[in-house]
């Protein structure tokens, strides 16, 4: 994606720049925003919002729910991207378009921005090719899994 088209603001403590992307909605109908963190030397993927506890951010990892008050949120026009289904570990690419990296693991290895219906809502998570389970969100305190879902990806120019 181009570097005009999109970028990742700095925000804490439940705080939403303008322009932010909401892409995940709770049960109770209120914006999930894509956004990301760095935790445990990776710069993992997850969701923001005013209402979430301690902080303001939240992704999984090792099982748990991580929060976190310091987080970057997506901004840009979303219309320039797409959700593509995927099942089981993310491809590298998806029917021809390039996925949304997000982040990545301590060790290099890329995440994608994924989302997930899950009771009654639409969660955003993180999917990568070392996920075999496919993606991973944050729903209540712990990190689940989810096998089908959609990731975001736009068409290389």
């Amino acid at each position: 994606m181009t570097a005009q088209a999109f970028e990742w603001v700095k925000a804490s403590n439940g705080a939403i720049p303008n322009n932010a992307i909401a892409q995940g909605v709770e049960r109770d109908g209120r914006p999930l925003y894509i956004a990301r963190a760095f935790f445990k030397g990776g710069l993992h993927p997850g969701k923001a919002a005013p209402h979430l506890a301690n902080g303001g951010f939240a992704t999984g990892y090792a099982g748990q729910a991580v929060e976190l008050n310091e987080y970057f949120v997506l901004c840009g026009d979303i219309n320039r991207t797409q959700w593509v289904a995927e099942k089981g570990p993310v491809p590298r690419q998806s029917h021809g378009l390039a996925l949304v990296e997000g982040g990545h693991e301590a060790n290099g290895e890329p995440l994608y921005i994924a989302k997930a219906n899950y009771n009654n809502s639409q969660q955003l998570g993180k999917a990568g090719h070392h996920l075999g389970q496919g993606m991973n969100f944050v729903f209540g305190n712990y990190e689940q899994s989810q096998k089908e879902y959609v990731v975001l990806a736009y068409r290389q120019q």
